[in-house]
């Protein structure tokens, strides 16, 4: 090469690094002095964005009522079993004026006084004081003063082993409370803690596997799930680093991300839902509804653990994983085969043998638990076995004689079901916590129509109307939101699934516009 044009080769060599960090440091002044364009506040609405789908009629396009179906079965109280109270002294007990601070001030200093006069008849350790130290703490939590509650509720937990051993359920009224005022300060640690010493507790007291302790063990485990949920709901800040080193080996690329270490709560959920399923199991609970609805935590646990490397990338959108640039076709072969799927066909064989062994079981409890065995391989790709599973459901709900208007909910439902039911997706109802009768404050419409196939992919997306105030982002936004996941075949009479073109309104409005 000729010397000219290697002093020319070492000079872009030298400019090209140069170029890159004039480049990074404009990124850095358009977030420091225009952070409208260095992190976007519409594409933080766009994930505040709820999308509430209409059936429409094709040809008058008028609104077609969709009675919406339930698809989980009731929710599980969690009240724990082990609370127990002594009876109180009408003579040491009082009403509360009202919840106004001036009353609460009132109250605390009333509790103050009683809680001298017993120390003053009976000594630090007096019986009598457990229930007014916790009468104490509630009444600082009303006031907001959890630092002053949680030293309230311990001095009772320590009354109370003192009088009754350290085992004693009576305990367990100051460590809710101390969990409740953990939980308010945001010390997750503390309260997870105390969760776990619950369980400890009863499993002391009454033993291991006993019943007792379940509550327990599921008011765990659903903490877990709201650490990890809370975690996967917060915003991520971009970035950027001004070293050139640093890359996939380097010690701050090890480091793990809140998203990652998230995980470790979803593990820890998974583990209890399965140590409150196996309680059940050991007291040959087998008909206990609670079962089912364990049952179909532990799944969604399972399903969201089956996608972690995606939902670390993008929590929303994990379903629409592309393939990696080293060609990985994790999505289409290793996932369908993954220890996840297979522990989540176990959990469904499980729940099929407690139903169909019930004699007081409705039927549609098993027609419904079959067709969400159906969903669960269509979600990994398992098209055949989803269709075999839906079928199966149809010939039950036959046998079992449910009526002709029941089964074209489930089968044929006007509204194709959007799929998971089991976890919550994105831009629904379901991610904020909304429930489906609570009435949201609707801010305009788009008309979609678009083509379910077989498989349930949607696809040949066409807008046909929209009101005034759609904009692209939004638009784009709900195009992704239905391509994203697949939709449940509607299964025909004749026991077919074929392609449909369906027609939708898609009502959105904005969750922080909610009274949630």
């Amino acid at each position: 090469m000729p010397e000219r044009s290697l002093i020319k080769v070492n000079r872009q060599e030298k400019i090209l690094p140069a170029g890159r960090y004039l480049l990074t440091l404009g990124l850095v002044f358009q977030c420091l002095f225009v952070p409208e364009k260095g992190f976007s506040q519409n594409n933080a609405r766009l994930d505040q964005l709820i999308f509430d789908p209409v059936a429409l009629d094709p040809q008058t396009r008028q609104e077609i009522y969709t009675p919406l179906p339930a698809h989980h079965l009731p929710g599980l109280e969690t009240t724990n079993r082990l609370s127990t109270h002594n009876e109180e002294d009408p003579q040491q007990s009082f009403e509360p004026a009202s919840t106004s601070i001036p009353a609460i001030t009132f109250n605390i200093e009333q509790y103050e006084e009683q809680l001298d006069a017993i120390e003053g008849d009976a000594g630090p350790f007096a019986t009598d004081l457990y229930e007014t130290l916790l009468d104490l703490g509630n009444q600082y939590q009303q006031l907001g003063d959890h630092e002053t509650a949680i030293e309230t509720f311990e001095r009772a937990e320590y009354v109370s082993r003192i009088n009754h051993g350290l085992f004693h359920p009576e305990q367990v009224a100051s460590i809710e409370g101390l969990i409740e005022s953990y939980m308010a300060i945001g010390d997750l640690g503390n309260a997870n803690a105390k969760q776990r010493y619950l369980i400890y507790l009863s499993e002391q007291y009454f033993g291991e596997n006993n019943l007792n302790a379940l509550p327990s063990i599921i008011e765990l485990a659903d903490q877990n799930m709201a650490n990890f949920e809370r975690v996967m709901n917060m915003p991520i800040q971009p970035t950027i680093s001004f070293s050139s080193s640093v890359g996939a080996g380097s010690a701050s690329s090890r480091q793990p991300t809140p998203r990652q270490m998230a995980f470790g709560s979803l593990y820890q959920a998974q583990q209890n839902y399965v140590r409150a399923i196996s309680t059940l199991m050991q007291n040959k609970q087998y008909f206990d509804p609670v079962l089912l609805d364990l049952e179909y935590r532990y799944i969604e646990t399972l399903f969201l653990q089956a996608y972690r490397s995606a939902i670390i990338q993008e929590p929303d959108y994990y379903l629409s994983e592309k393939a990696s640039r080293t060609g990985s076709r994790i999505r289409n072969n290793n996932r369908r085969n993954s220890v996840s799927y297979l522990r989540g066909v176990y959990a469904f064989e499980r729940m099929l043998i407690y139903v169909r062994n019930n004699p007081q079981a409705d039927p549609l409890i098993l027609v419904n638990t079959l067709m969400n065995y159906g969903d669960w391989n269509l979600m990994f790709g398992r098209t055949r076995t989803a269709v075999e599973k839906y079928t199966e459901a149809s010939q039950e709900a036959h046998k079992r004689n449910i009526p002709a208007q029941e089964i074209e909910n489930v089968f044929r439902p006007t509204m194709h079901v959007h799929l998971p039911v089991l976890t919550a997706k994105p831009n629904s109802r379901d991610k904020f916590g909304i429930p489906a009768n609570e009435i949201l404050a609707h801010e305009g419409y788009i008309d979609i129509a678009f083509t379910v196939s077989r498989y349930g992919r949607a696809g040949s997306i066409t807008t046909m109307d929209k009101s005034e105030n759609v904009t692209k982002n939004i638009e784009r936004r709900l195009k992704k939101y239905l391509r994203n996941s697949p939709f449940r075949p509607r299964l025909q009479k004749d026991g077919s699934v074929d392609s449909e073109r369906v027609t939708v309104r898609y009502y959105f409005g904005y969750a922080n516009n909610q009274n949630i």
